[in-house]
């Protein structure tokens, strides 16, 4: 268990740490983490530096003709903890999800590798059971 410095925290620092922890990970073409292999469910990380956050998120999409609702977003919110869902306007077949921590004051990083395989099972775990609850 080691501590990030603040000042330290950055997009190559996390790309390091999600491969040290044995997850298949690189930058995409928006400077994103993209984790494909090794979590639950593929996932993105970003870095803001200057609101000192990192942030977590993803997207489930199902076949055309089937949109996410509001409604399953909102019931997604009330019985899955950890990620936020929502689902856009203008891409009522995704279920989208996110989650954010900060890492003013430094981060622990078992806790940012914690929160990424925490995020992505509570995000796949979210849109399975809102397939359920659809059936019900």
């Amino acid at each position: 268990m080691e501590v990030i410095n603040e000042d330290d925290v950055s997009t190559e620092a996390l790309l390091q740490l999600f491969r040290r922890a044995f997850l298949k990970a690189k930058i995409d073409d928006d400077g994103d983490i993209y984790i494909a292999h090794g979590l639950d469910f593929p996932i993105w990380v970003t870095v803001d530096t200057d609101q000192r956050l990192i942030r977590f998120f993803t997207f489930m999409q199902r076949d055309e003709g089937r949109p996410f609702t509001e409604t399953a977003a909102n019931h997604a919110n009330a019985t899955v903890v950890l990620p936020t869902f929502h689902v856009r306007c203008d891409h009522k077949d995704r279920l989208s999800s996110h989650y954010v921590m900060t890492f003013a004051d430094g981060i622990i990083d078992t806790h940012v590798i914690t929160a990424a395989r925490r995020f992505a099972a509570a995000s796949a775990y979210g849109a399975q059971k809102l397939d359920e609850y659809a059936v019900h």
